[in-house]
């Protein structure tokens, strides 16, 4: 989290290391399952693998991924938090563990089913239900199961080696389907190919077998094959899925599976599967961004074996990403650069973006095309990739390395519709910064204040529609009409809140017929058009005097599929005289399915020259409930060109706005530091002035009645720190900048352990008169300083709800 390099903290880990670890936590465990549809399309799965393990340091800008918005699942690659890992054979005794389970003690609780004698040697369920609990407490959604032992050279017994083989798939059965239970349909198992059901023995089999991994894959949700491929491995999984569609059976050809019956056949599964369409989908096929065995060599170059799992029909399991930081290629141009170095950040995010996107530049003369520029180091990784394949080395430039060949994964994998959703927020956050935005105002000091931080919980959705490059529009005569090119750039020198916002500038200007408003797409949603929404868009024009008024344009479909050719209709609201921003609807429903009409539209001056956007849609009471904003953009008058910065959209169900702040209850507890498996977290080692406050604040919605336990979603929560403000609102206000101290700006958390804190400084006011003299009293102690902590909560619409306040005694 962006944090004050004048605070120390304490941090618990979140991960262990055993599975005794395990039983010791105290989890919340309360959860009410959700259920979502089926996806067709193949998946982008990331396995996120950090060589020499995670730099968690708050206080540094490090790696972060920027591209979740285009991801199906995520897996962190740590242990024992999102993967579960064994390796080599003294793992042995840990597997033991997992599958035979504790011995339980008296203090059990007896209500809790941590047993079942399914086979010989009995499967015990209790670290299958703790790691469930686990889940739920971090809320994440499943885990990746690697067990690489060879079992048979363990046991040293094939009936052995194949019995405990036989276990392993029975405890992977219960994990799936209770974890459907209690989390729901989201609720993913991740089998990584590598022991073998048939013998127990290590055989990594890079493609779909029935004697090897047919079981495992029927008892996990997924399965996740080697990146030791070949086209032949492809095209043998190809005829192994064909095999089962061609076969497929009704659902109730086998008894259906429950958790009192879990036995050894495939067949219930791998039915539903078939029936699904999930067969395909739920094959992972790995691609290593390092290249070590993978086909085509990895690198820059990993988009091409991306493309041949795709052609298969298959999904993508993209192997350590972090490559772009990581990879000894990007050290000739790194050279003499530390990792905390800024210029090192910078040189990261030109080769990252460049894998994931593509560089930008002008548009080609003559044009109305954005071109793309190839990374220094594409040259470099095609070289290595030649050597290590012994191939002839490629020509320098384009056309010999990567360009004009080159396919960023972004193009591949294409931001999909995720599960309806009543809201939506972004202000384009990355999930580290330089300094940070906090209402348009910039808070850096890199000595006692907020300086480099990273935290991917501010890292928001990017602009999928026109990270690459938008196509300007317009509405002419009910028909679309081009309009030119814009460049829109993730930028740090100006923002909102966050480390930045999104730059955009219009190119190759075609104006289109008086009176066309122009359009530019921004980011897909999948919002549903629930009566009585509004949208907030905040932006800043570059250049006043070129710049107009900008407004919204919305998509409407039937979620999760549209038609393959719609029929494009078109409302669009432009007032005269241009004194208010024009609002464009645009939908791929008949005309009789939905209605989305946009009224109250108005503009509002913000701080530090920054301006907010608004309006009200609303449905008629009939409309379609499947119909979602499946697209939200920008618009602005015909006449005028884009060149701005955006700082914020959000679309949340409309509520009327408050004058007053909700109250916020914050609570200080101190302690004495004793506690065990913490660590203290701190920009310095020593500091001058250090006051000491070890303890824990928290922080609750104070309002009576509500049952959401004081703890509702919240877009973030400012935390600022005072000696001579009372705390109370209006005084922040009136006194924010010369009294009140930003020291974080926190995400998903209610409480945070302090140590203490460097006393922050202000501008000097000044000097008060002189007070009258005082005699002096032997043995009175100075009065200790008394110091304020404040919160500021922000909604999810961007603006503050909430404040509370309290002093560290």
């Amino acid at each position: 989290m962006p944090l004050s390099n004048e605070l120390a903290t304490l941090t618990q880990p979140r991960c262990f290391d055993s599975l005794s670890q395990l039983r010791k936590l105290n989890l919340k465990t309360d959860h009410t399952p959700t259920t979502s549809h089926p996806r067709q399309h193949s998946q982008l799965v990331i396995t996120h693998d950090f060589k020499g393990g995670y730099n968690e340091n708050p206080f540094n800008r490090s790696y972060s991924f920027e591209w979740l918005c285009a991801v199906d699942l995520f897996i962190y690659h740590t242990r024992i938090l999102g993967t579960l890992i064994f390796e080599h054979d003294d793992s042995f005794n840990d597997l033991q563990l997992l599958i035979n389970g504790p011995q339980l003690d008296t203090q059990t609780n007896s209500k809790t089913k941590y047993y079942l004698s399914l086979n010989a040697p009995p499967i015990s369920t209790y670290f299958a239900d703790r790691l469930i609990d686990l889940a739920i407490h971090h809320q994440f959604h499943g885990w990746l199961i690697n067990i690489e032992i060879d079992l048979l050279k363990v046991l040293g017994d094939l009936s052995l080696a194949r019995q405990y083989a036989a276990s392993i798939k029975i405890w992977l059965d219960y994990l799936r389907l209770q974890g459907q239970i209690r989390i729901g349909s989201d609720w993913e198992v991740s089998w990584y190919d590598s022991v073998s059901y048939f013998d127990g023995r290590l055989n990594w089999a890079s493609m779909l077998r029935a004697s090897d991994n047919l079981h495992y894959f029927s008892a996990s949700s997924s399965i996740f094959l080697d990146y030791h491929w070949s086209p032949f491995h492809l095209t043998s999984s190809q005829t192994f899925v064909n095999r089962f569609i061609a076969e497929q059976r009704p659902l109730d050809a086998s008894p259906p599976e429950t958790l009192e019956k879990l036995n050894q056949s495939f067949q219930p599964s791998m039915d539903l599967k078939v029936a699904s369409n999930q067969l395909k989908r739920s094959t992972l096929y790995g691609v290593d961004v390092f290249g070590r065995g993978c086909p085509y060599g990895g690198g820059f170059s990993s988009w091409r074996a991306a493309q041949e799992v795709l052609k298969a029909g298959f999904s993508v399991a993209l192997f350590a990403p972090g490559w772009t930081w990581e990879s000894d290629i990007f050290h000739q141009d790194r050279v003499n650069l530390e990792e905390s170095d800024s210029q090192w950040w910078n040189l990261w995010w030109r080769d990252e973006r460049y894998f994931w996107v593509g560089l930008l530049d002008s548009p080609a003369s003559g044009t109305q095309d954005l071109l793309s520029c190839e990374s220094p180091n594409a040259h470099l990784d095609s070289s290595r990739i030649a050597s290590e394949a012994q191939l002839p080395q490629p020509r320098k430039g384009a056309g010999h390395s990567e360009l004009p060949q080159h396919k960023p994964f972004l193009e591949l994998f294409p931001v999909q519709h995720k599960e309806i959703s009543p809201s939506f927020y972004t202000n384009w956050s990355l999930g580290s910064g330089h300094g940070i935005w906090v209402d348009g105002e910039y808070h850096l000091d890199a000595k006692n204040g907020i300086g480099e931080w990273s935290d991917m919980a501010m890292s928001f959705p990017k602009h999928d529609l026109s990270i690459r490059g938008g196509g300007v529009w317009g509405v002419h005569d009910g028909a679309v009409v081009q309009a030119g090119a814009a460049r829109c750039e993730l930028v740090g020198h100006a923002g909102w809140f966050g480390s930045g916002s999104v730059e955009v500038k219009e190119y190759a200007v075609a104006q289109p017929a008086d009176g066309t408003v122009k359009c530019l797409w921004m980011n897909t949603t999948s919002v549903s058009c629930a009566d009585g929404m509004e949208c907030r868009l905040v932006w800043k024009p570059i250049d006043p005097g070129t710049t107009g008024l900008l407004g919204l344009v919305f998509q409407i479909s039937n979620h999760p599929t549209s038609p393959t050719n719609p029929q494009k209709s078109f409302t669009v609201i432009c007032p005269e005289g241009a004194t208010e921003p024009a609002v464009v609807t645009s939908s791929l429903l008949p005309p009789s399915a939905i209605d989305l009409e946009a009224y109250n539209v108005k503009t509002s001056k913000l701080d530090e020259g920054w301006i907010e956007t608004t309006c009200q849609l609303r449905t008629p009471p009939l409309s379609s409930s499947r119909a979602i904003i499946d697209r939200v953009g920008i618009t602005a008058p015909s006449g005028t060109k884009l060149s701005h910065y955006l700082g914020q959209i959000s679309l949340i169900p409309y509520s009327s706005p408050s004058t007053t702040m909700k109250p916020l209850e914050v609570v200080w507890q101190p302690s004495d530091l004793t506690q065990e498996s913490m660590e203290m977290r701190s920009h310095h080692d020593e500091p001058a002035g250090f006051i000491s406050k070890p303890g824990k604040l928290r922080w609750r919605d104070g309002v009576e009645g509500d049952n959401n336990n004081g703890t509702e979603e919240m877009l973030a929560w400012l935390m600022y720190m005072t000696k001579d403000g009372s705390g109370e609102y209006s005084d922040f206000m009136a006194h924010k900048d010369a009294k009140y101290s930003l020291m974080g700006v926190l995400k998903g958390v209610h409480d945070l352990d302090l140590v203490g804190f460097i006393p922050p400084t202000f501008p000097a006011p000044p000097p008060p008169p002189p007070p009258p003299a005082q005699p002096v009293h032997a043995g009175k102690a100075r009065p200790a300083e008394l110091w304020t902590v404040v919160f500021i909560g922000i909604g999810t619409h961007g603006r503050r709800v909430s404040h509370g306040c309290c002093p560290l005694l």
